[in-house]
Protein backbone atom coordinates (compact mmCIF):
# COMPACT_ATOMS: atom_id res chain seq x y z
CA UNK A 1 0.00 0.00 0.00
CA UNK A 2 1.45 3.60 -1.06
CA UNK A 3 1.39 5.38 2.32
CA UNK A 4 1.57 8.71 -0.11
CA UNK A 5 -0.52 11.48 2.33
CA UNK A 6 -1.54 13.58 -1.22
CA UNK A 7 -4.26 13.06 -2.85
CA UNK A 8 -4.10 14.09 -6.42
CA UNK A 9 -7.37 15.04 -8.93
CA UNK A 10 -8.02 17.20 -11.86
CA UNK A 11 -9.95 20.25 -11.55
CA UNK A 12 -12.90 19.30 -13.13
CA UNK A 13 -13.00 16.14 -10.53
CA UNK A 14 -13.01 19.20 -7.93
CA UNK A 15 -15.32 21.04 -9.50
CA UNK A 16 -17.90 18.02 -9.81
CA UNK A 17 -21.50 17.32 -8.33
CA UNK A 18 -21.64 14.88 -5.43
CA UNK A 19 -23.31 14.12 -2.17
CA UNK A 20 -21.11 12.60 0.29
CA UNK A 21 -20.56 13.02 4.35
CA UNK A 22 -17.07 13.21 5.74
CA UNK A 23 -16.06 9.90 6.46
CA UNK A 24 -17.29 8.94 2.87
CA UNK A 25 -15.29 11.53 1.44
CA UNK A 26 -11.78 10.37 3.79
CA UNK A 27 -12.64 7.09 2.13
CA UNK A 28 -12.38 8.13 -1.21
CA UNK A 29 -9.53 10.64 -0.77
CA UNK A 30 -7.49 7.68 1.35
CA UNK A 31 -7.59 5.65 -1.67
CA UNK A 32 -6.85 8.42 -4.11
CA UNK A 33 -3.64 9.12 -2.40
CA UNK A 34 -2.49 5.61 -2.73
CA UNK A 35 -2.42 6.71 -6.86
CA UNK A 36 0.97 7.96 -8.58
CA UNK A 37 -0.86 11.02 -10.39
CA UNK A 38 1.60 11.87 -12.81
CA UNK A 39 3.31 8.14 -13.09
CA UNK A 40 0.45 5.47 -12.81
CA UNK A 41 -1.25 4.75 -16.08
CA UNK A 42 -3.79 2.51 -14.49
CA UNK A 43 -5.95 2.29 -11.70
CA UNK A 44 -5.13 -1.10 -9.28
CA UNK A 45 -6.56 -2.02 -6.61
CA UNK A 46 -5.92 -0.26 -3.34
CA UNK A 47 -6.43 -0.97 0.20
CA UNK A 48 -8.01 0.44 3.52
CA UNK A 49 -7.29 -0.71 6.65
CA UNK A 50 -10.35 -1.10 8.68
CA UNK A 51 -8.26 0.35 11.55
CA UNK A 52 -7.42 3.71 9.47
CA UNK A 53 -10.93 3.33 8.41
CA UNK A 54 -12.38 3.52 12.77
CA UNK A 55 -9.70 6.84 12.70
CA UNK A 56 -11.88 8.27 9.94
CA UNK A 57 -14.88 7.69 11.34
CA UNK A 58 -13.90 7.52 15.10
CA UNK A 59 -16.16 4.64 16.24
CA UNK A 60 -15.48 1.16 16.19
CA UNK A 61 -16.93 -0.77 13.27
CA UNK A 62 -18.29 -3.88 12.75
CA UNK A 63 -18.87 -6.36 9.81
CA UNK A 64 -22.94 -4.57 9.86
CA UNK A 65 -21.35 -0.90 10.13
CA UNK A 66 -19.16 -1.78 7.62
CA UNK A 67 -21.56 -3.43 4.90
CA UNK A 68 -24.07 -0.57 5.63
CA UNK A 69 -21.08 2.09 4.83
CA UNK A 70 -19.98 0.21 1.64
CA UNK A 71 -23.47 -0.08 0.16
CA UNK A 72 -24.29 3.52 0.86
CA UNK A 73 -21.37 4.79 -0.74
CA UNK A 74 -21.38 2.74 -3.45
CA UNK A 75 -25.11 4.62 -4.00
CA UNK A 76 -23.79 7.55 -4.43
CA UNK A 77 -22.59 8.58 -7.61
CA UNK A 78 -20.77 12.03 -8.83
CA UNK A 79 -21.75 14.10 -12.06
CA UNK A 80 -18.97 15.62 -14.20
CA UNK A 81 -20.27 18.29 -16.57
CA UNK A 82 -19.15 16.99 -20.26
CA UNK A 83 -19.28 19.41 -23.98
CA UNK A 84 -21.67 17.08 -25.01
CA UNK A 85 -23.76 17.02 -21.69
CA UNK A 86 -22.99 15.45 -18.60
CA UNK A 87 -21.61 12.00 -17.06
CA UNK A 88 -22.77 10.17 -14.08
CA UNK A 89 -21.06 7.01 -12.51
CA UNK A 90 -19.87 5.91 -9.00
CA UNK A 91 -16.78 6.33 -7.12
CA UNK A 92 -15.72 3.06 -7.24
CA UNK A 93 -16.45 -0.07 -9.59
CA UNK A 94 -16.21 -2.63 -6.78
CA UNK A 95 -15.58 -2.64 -3.02
CA UNK A 96 -14.76 -5.95 -1.31
CA UNK A 97 -14.09 -6.51 2.45
CA UNK A 98 -11.78 -9.58 3.19
CA UNK A 99 -13.01 -10.06 6.99
CA UNK A 100 -9.83 -12.10 8.78
CA UNK A 101 -7.40 -9.14 7.15
CA UNK A 102 -10.14 -6.72 8.27
CA UNK A 103 -9.52 -4.69 5.51
CA UNK A 104 -10.89 -3.14 2.23
CA UNK A 105 -9.58 -3.53 -1.79
CA UNK A 106 -11.54 -1.15 -3.66
CA UNK A 107 -11.25 -0.73 -7.61
CA UNK A 108 -11.77 3.10 -8.70
CA UNK A 109 -14.33 3.28 -11.29
CA UNK A 110 -12.16 2.93 -14.65
CA UNK A 111 -13.99 5.90 -16.13
CA UNK A 112 -12.20 8.47 -13.28
CA UNK A 113 -8.76 6.97 -15.09
CA UNK A 114 -8.74 10.97 -16.91
CA UNK A 115 -9.31 12.69 -13.70
CA UNK A 116 -6.39 10.59 -11.70
CA UNK A 117 -3.96 9.32 -14.38
CA UNK A 118 -1.40 11.24 -16.39
CA UNK A 119 -1.78 14.64 -14.82
CA UNK A 120 0.11 17.30 -15.78
CA UNK A 121 -1.65 20.88 -15.26
CA UNK A 122 -5.34 22.16 -14.04
CA UNK A 123 -5.07 19.54 -11.08
CA UNK A 124 -5.41 19.64 -7.06
CA UNK A 125 -3.36 18.20 -4.27
CA UNK A 126 -4.03 18.06 -1.01
CA UNK A 127 -2.93 16.47 1.66
CA UNK A 128 -4.62 14.16 4.17
CA UNK A 129 -3.17 15.15 7.33
CA UNK A 130 -5.50 18.30 7.04
CA UNK A 131 -8.87 16.55 5.74
CA UNK A 132 -8.65 14.00 8.23
CA UNK A 133 -8.93 16.81 11.10
CA UNK A 134 -12.53 17.45 9.38
CA UNK A 135 -15.56 16.93 11.20
CA UNK A 136 -17.90 18.67 8.54
CA UNK A 137 -18.45 17.07 4.69
CA UNK A 138 -18.51 20.55 3.57
CA UNK A 139 -15.03 21.56 4.60
CA UNK A 140 -13.86 19.02 2.72
CA UNK A 141 -15.23 20.18 -0.58
CA UNK A 142 -14.66 23.73 0.18
CA UNK A 143 -11.15 23.28 1.33
CA UNK A 144 -10.58 21.33 -1.99
CA UNK A 145 -12.31 23.97 -4.20
CA UNK A 146 -10.00 26.88 -3.16
CA UNK A 147 -6.88 24.62 -2.93
CA UNK A 148 -7.11 24.98 -6.49
CA UNK A 149 -7.22 29.25 -6.53
CA UNK A 150 -4.44 28.85 -3.89
CA UNK A 151 -1.94 30.88 -6.03
CA UNK A 152 -4.65 33.55 -7.33
CA UNK A 153 -5.47 34.06 -4.03
CA UNK A 154 -9.94 34.45 -4.22
CA UNK A 155 -12.49 32.83 -5.42
CA UNK A 156 -15.76 34.00 -6.44
CA UNK A 157 -18.90 31.57 -6.35
CA UNK A 158 -22.84 32.75 -6.81
CA UNK A 159 -24.45 31.12 -3.91
CA UNK A 160 -27.16 28.89 -5.87
CA UNK A 161 -23.65 28.01 -7.46
CA UNK A 162 -22.06 26.80 -4.40
CA UNK A 163 -24.80 25.69 -2.99
CA UNK A 164 -25.50 23.24 -5.62
CA UNK A 165 -21.68 21.98 -6.12
CA UNK A 166 -22.09 20.97 -2.25
CA UNK A 167 -25.20 19.66 -3.10
CA UNK A 168 -27.07 20.87 0.23
CA UNK A 169 -29.91 19.78 1.49
CA UNK A 170 -33.38 22.01 0.97
CA UNK A 171 -33.35 23.44 4.57
CA UNK A 172 -29.77 24.92 3.75
CA UNK A 173 -31.11 26.46 0.54
CA UNK A 174 -31.84 29.50 3.22
CA UNK A 175 -28.69 31.52 3.42
CA UNK A 176 -28.80 31.96 7.51
CA UNK A 177 -28.34 28.07 7.39
CA UNK A 178 -26.00 27.86 5.27
CA UNK A 179 -23.83 30.58 6.42
CA UNK A 180 -23.86 29.53 9.64
CA UNK A 181 -24.03 25.44 9.16
CA UNK A 182 -21.50 25.49 5.92
CA UNK A 183 -19.57 28.61 5.58
CA UNK A 184 -18.78 29.56 9.03
CA UNK A 185 -17.72 26.08 9.87
CA UNK A 186 -15.65 25.53 7.23
CA UNK A 187 -13.83 29.04 7.90
CA UNK A 188 -13.23 27.85 11.00
CA UNK A 189 -12.02 24.30 10.50
CA UNK A 190 -9.68 24.94 7.37
CA UNK A 191 -8.38 28.15 9.17
CA UNK A 192 -7.25 25.99 12.22
CA UNK A 193 -6.80 22.64 10.71
CA UNK A 194 -4.84 23.37 7.48
CA UNK A 195 -2.35 25.02 5.38
CA UNK A 196 -4.35 27.64 4.52
CA UNK A 197 -5.97 31.07 5.85
CA UNK A 198 -9.40 31.90 4.70
CA UNK A 199 -11.93 34.71 4.79
CA UNK A 200 -15.65 35.29 3.35
CA UNK A 201 -17.08 38.64 2.32
CA UNK A 202 -20.88 38.83 0.80
CA UNK A 203 -21.71 40.59 -1.86
CA UNK A 204 -25.37 41.88 -1.54
CA UNK A 205 -27.91 42.85 -4.50
CA UNK A 206 -30.48 44.49 -2.73
CA UNK A 207 -30.81 43.05 0.78
CA UNK A 208 -30.13 39.49 -0.58
CA UNK A 209 -26.09 38.06 -0.28
CA UNK A 210 -25.92 36.76 -3.86
CA UNK A 211 -22.24 36.65 -4.17
CA UNK A 212 -19.22 35.36 -2.15
CA UNK A 213 -15.96 36.16 -1.94
CA UNK A 214 -13.15 33.72 -1.14
CA UNK A 215 -9.73 35.63 0.19
CA UNK A 216 -7.53 32.78 0.19
CA UNK A 217 -3.72 33.25 1.45
CA UNK A 218 -1.00 30.68 2.55
CA UNK A 219 0.29 29.99 5.85
CA UNK A 220 3.91 31.10 6.33
CA UNK A 221 5.85 28.03 7.43
CA UNK A 222 7.18 29.62 10.71
CA UNK A 223 8.04 28.15 13.94
CA UNK A 224 9.40 31.75 15.58
CA UNK A 225 7.44 34.03 17.84
CA UNK A 226 5.81 36.73 16.37
CA UNK A 227 8.02 39.08 18.89
CA UNK A 228 10.78 38.31 16.34
CA UNK A 229 8.54 39.39 13.07
CA UNK A 230 8.86 43.31 11.78
CA UNK A 231 5.17 44.67 11.84
CA UNK A 232 6.16 48.00 10.94
CA UNK A 233 5.15 48.13 7.62
CA UNK A 234 1.76 47.61 8.53
CA UNK A 235 2.33 50.67 11.54
CA UNK A 236 -0.24 53.77 10.30
CA UNK A 237 -1.57 51.76 7.07
CA UNK A 238 -5.81 50.92 6.81
CA UNK A 239 -7.61 48.13 7.11
CA UNK A 240 -11.34 47.16 6.18
CA UNK A 241 -12.70 45.75 9.56
CA UNK A 242 -16.17 46.14 11.41
CA UNK A 243 -17.55 47.35 8.60
CA UNK A 244 -15.21 50.43 8.60
CA UNK A 245 -11.96 51.64 7.46
CA UNK A 246 -9.80 52.16 10.37
CA UNK A 247 -5.76 52.83 11.11
CA UNK A 248 -3.91 50.41 12.31
CA UNK A 249 -1.76 52.50 15.60
CA UNK A 250 0.04 49.65 17.68
CA UNK A 251 0.61 45.42 17.23
CA UNK A 252 1.66 43.38 19.85
CA UNK A 253 2.61 39.91 19.76
CA UNK A 254 0.18 37.35 21.70
CA UNK A 255 3.07 35.62 24.06
CA UNK A 256 0.28 32.93 24.37
CA UNK A 257 -0.34 31.73 20.62
CA UNK A 258 2.59 32.80 18.55
CA UNK A 259 -0.21 32.42 15.71
CA UNK A 260 -2.05 35.22 16.77
CA UNK A 261 -1.30 39.38 17.42
CA UNK A 262 -3.21 42.54 19.39
CA UNK A 263 -3.82 45.26 17.27
CA UNK A 264 -5.22 48.62 18.35
CA UNK A 265 -7.11 50.73 15.68
CA UNK A 266 -8.58 54.19 15.07
CA UNK A 267 -11.55 55.21 13.30
CA UNK A 268 -12.11 58.71 11.48
CA UNK A 269 -12.99 59.91 15.22
CA UNK A 270 -9.55 58.88 17.02
CA UNK A 271 -12.03 56.12 18.51
CA UNK A 272 -9.58 53.49 19.81
CA UNK A 273 -10.34 49.53 19.34
CA UNK A 274 -8.80 46.18 19.82
CA UNK A 275 -8.83 42.93 17.75
CA UNK A 276 -7.29 39.53 18.55
CA UNK A 277 -6.01 38.36 15.00
CA UNK A 278 -4.52 35.22 13.41
CA UNK A 279 -1.33 36.75 11.41
CA UNK A 280 -2.42 35.73 8.28
CA UNK A 281 -5.66 37.37 8.85
CA UNK A 282 -3.72 41.13 9.49
CA UNK A 283 -1.81 40.31 6.23
CA UNK A 284 -4.99 39.48 3.54
CA UNK A 285 -6.84 42.27 5.11
CA UNK A 286 -3.49 44.55 4.26
CA UNK A 287 -3.65 43.33 0.91
CA UNK A 288 -7.35 43.95 0.22
CA UNK A 289 -6.37 47.39 1.38
CA UNK A 290 -3.46 47.41 -1.13
CA UNK A 291 -6.08 46.78 -3.88
CA UNK A 292 -7.61 49.71 -3.07
CA UNK A 293 -4.87 51.56 -3.28
CA UNK A 294 -5.23 52.43 0.58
Amino acid sequence: MNKSMTATQDFKLVNSRYKLNASESKFILAAIAQIDSKQDDVLKEYEIKVSDLEAKLQSEQNVTRLKHFAKKLMSKPLEIPTKEGFLIFNWFSKIRYYHDERLFRVRIEEDLKPYLLQLRDRFVAVNLKYVLQFESQYSIRIYQLLKEYEKLKKRYFNVEELQDLLQVPKSYRRYDNFKRKVLEVAEKEINEHTDLFITIEEEKKGRKVNRLIFRISTKVKDTQNNDKHDFSEYLKTKIYINDDWQTIVKIVADQENDKYIYIDVVDEKFDLTTHHLHIEHLKQMREYAKSKNL
